[in-house]
């Protein structure tokens, strides 16, 4: 359970930082303010997309999260003498991951949505904005060095992951037996009434 929740949180902690310009909620009021400003264009989208190398992200991320996920594997396996069955096993499973985050971090399926949230977030003089920025060597040095600070970040969050799940479990685990509790109480009151 644990290894699934850690999966699932580091997944999502690296889906935030896809790019630098990924909004963290597309409808803030000042998103909602701007809308009588200009949208931007399909093809201003497109060539911010480009200067961010946004494609060359979202492929290497399926890299990225499959790696990660091998090495929470080999480390829950650490010291454990597979046989040659379990290892097939295994194996079968890596390959079953490995296949998903290919699917799911495909540029074809995640291009719409980059377009359609970029669309609706940001107006036309913003698109141009960022990619002037971006474009700049300035922002290329942000392009280029935000996989290695994603990853820095990805590695400090997977500790503090690690220290928070068991506080996690332990304040689920209060809540549940305070519910046992209670209906253990109302069991009790209707016998004596």
């Amino acid at each position: 359970m644990r290894i699934l929740v850690a999966s699932v949180l580091n997944c999502l902690l690296a889906t935030a930082f896809v790019l630098p310009t990924t909004p963290a909620l597309a409808q803030t009021p000042e998103a909602t303010a701007q809308s009588s400003q200009p949208k931007p264009s399909e093809e201003s989208i497109r060539r911010l997309l480009e200067v961010l190398q946004a494609r060359k992200l979202v492929e290497s991320m399926a890299v990225q999260v499959d790696a990660m996920f091998k090495g929470m594997l080999e480390k829950q396996l650490q010291g454990k003498n597979l046989t040659p069955e379990q290892q097939r096993i295994i194996q079968a499973r890596q390959k079953k991951v490995t296949d998903l985050f290919k699917e799911l971090f495909i540029w074809e399926s995640m291009e719409p949505i980059y377009f359609k949230v970029y669309g609706d977030t940001f107006t036309q003089p913003e698109i141009d904005g960022m990619t002037a920025f971006y474009s700049s060597p300035t922002g290329h040095a942000v392009v280029e060095k935000l996989p290695l600070a994603m990853r820095a970040s990805m590695t400090e969050m997977q500790q503090r992951v690690k220290e928070m799940l068991p506080k996690l479990e332990q304040m689920a685990k209060e809540a549940a037996d305070e519910v046992k509790d209670k209906d253990a109480g109302k069991s009790d009151s209707k016998k004596t009434g």
